[in-house]
């Protein structure tokens, strides 16, 4: 079922409230680009394959939410460039092997 329109993006009934203190932040994830898909989930909108990862650490942080959301299912590019690892006793070498080993993919940011 799709819903009548509502939240339009860019219209002010979807913009946050005025007095609502968004400066701490750190991620506004935004829903419903697709006319034709309702979907209720911010974080699937029943299109999403393919998402790019990188942040410190490379292998640690990075490197666990890639292996997971390729456990979920997506298509995953590491962007090498606009990340960096910590390497400890080798940390990098093992994380950078599982990471290949899931499928997930290298590439520089301005491939990405």
């Amino acid at each position: 079922m799709l819903w009548p329109d509502h939240c339009v993006q860019g219209t002010s009934v979807a913009a946050f409230h005025p007095d609502l203190d968004t400066t701490r932040a750190q991620l506004d994830i935004r829903k419903g680009h697709h006319r034709e898909i309702d979907s209720y989930s911010g974080f699937l909108e029943a299109d999403i394959r393919k998402l790019f990862v990188c942040g410190l650490a490379t292998d640690f942080c990075v490197a666990w939410t890639a292996l997971d959301a390729r456990t979920a299912g997506f298509d995953i590019t590491l962007v090498e460039d606009a990340s960096r690892a910590i390497d400890l006793g080798g940390s990098l070498v093992r994380a950078r092997a599982d990471l290949h080993a899931a499928g997930v993919r290298f590439q520089p940011a301005a491939v990405a």
